[in-house]
């Protein structure tokens, strides 16, 4: 009887050392699950969303993807972000998607909302991750005035990066990139900012803009730096745009279109308005997929 039970036991202790070792391996790899934190800003703690693969190539730095969400939105990015998080996981890619100034959980007032303090924002949670996790090359995701702050970030930020990937950039230059406050009539987007500088702020769209943030967007020009830059840059933009004009999409695609790795793709989202919706379930779903696939393709054949 004892011969017969020594291979079971055996086979029961080696069983037990492998659950051993792959609880061991488990503990050793990254959290898959996103992670709510907050990192150390300039202004105090921003609003994040982290988000690490399962394991990567021993010895190399992690990719990094930083998300930017639109004026007045959040690090959701309208549904898009936390499945690109995990799609990009997926190929080893780390992700981290913040709150700017007076949107979503941050604490701050609106008037703190600026291109400057984007900027620093992006700053702060790439040398977090870089600090805490070892990321190396770095790209940034922009939807909407987070795609012209991505724009923007080769002039204004601290960190190099690698590859730029932006939905429906508001990248009309000065203040054409403040068109969405009134689409129809550009005279009052000129009347805002003209208040905004002689008292402080004005408010629009149930926001404040601060005299800061009008100057910002007044002194920038996004499609010249990107044409600076030179860097790889994905573009796309949605057959129902109703609140960039066709003159900023034209002035955009024709910027992106001249850099030697520039990638432009509007096909997939003729049916989709300008933050990649439809009222049409189906037509929802099919968007966010293929918007999250051209995006993913074009991120990893630049950070990996």
């Amino acid at each position: 009887a004892k011969q017969t039970r020594a291979p079971w036991i055996l086979l029961a202790c080696l069983a037990a050392i492998a659950l051993c070792i792959v609880a061991a391996v488990a503990l050793l790899q990254p959290n898959t699950n996103p992670k709510n934190i907050e990192i150390p800003g300039t202004r105090g703690n921003i609003p994040a969303t982290i988000q690490l693969p399962a394991k990567s190539a021993r010895g190399e730095e992690l990719p990094l993807v930083v998300l930017c969400h639109g004026f007045t939105g959040n690090r959701q990015g309208d549904g898009h972000f936390a499945p690109l998080a995990e799609d990009l996981a997926a190929h080893g890619i780390a992700t981290v998607r913040l709150d700017f100034a007076g949107c979503g959980d941050s604490t701050e007032p609106y008037a703190n909302y600026t291109l400057a303090n984007m900027a620093a924002d992006v700053d702060s949670v790439i040398g977090y991750m870089q600090a805490t996790y070892g990321t190396g090359k770095t790209a940034l995701v922009g939807h909407s005035m987070g795609g012209r702050l991505a724009s923007l970030y080769p002039q204004l930020g601290q960190y190099p990066v690698t590859a730029l990937a932006l939905w429906s950039p508001a990248n009309g230059t000065g203040l054409q990139g403040l068109e969405f406050l009134s689409i129809d009539n550009f005279a009052a987007v000129e009347e805002l900012a003209a208040r905004a500088d002689a008292e402080g702020s004005v408010a629009a769209w149930g926001v404040e803009l601060s005299a800061a943030y009008i100057d910002g967007m007044r002194d920038s020009d996004p499609n010249a730096t990107l044409q600076e830059s030179g860097l790889p840059v994905l573009l796309t933009y949605s057959g129902n745009e109703r609140i960039l004009s066709d003159t900023t999409q034209t002035e955009t695609k024709a910027a992106v279109e001249s850099l030697p790795d520039g990638q432009v793709v509007l096909d997939p989202f003729v049916n989709g308005d300008h933050n990649y919706t439809s009222e049409d379930p189906a037509t929802n779903t099919q968007l966010d997929a293929d918007l999250r696939q051209v995006t993913v393709d074009f991120l990893t054949s630049h950070l990996q």
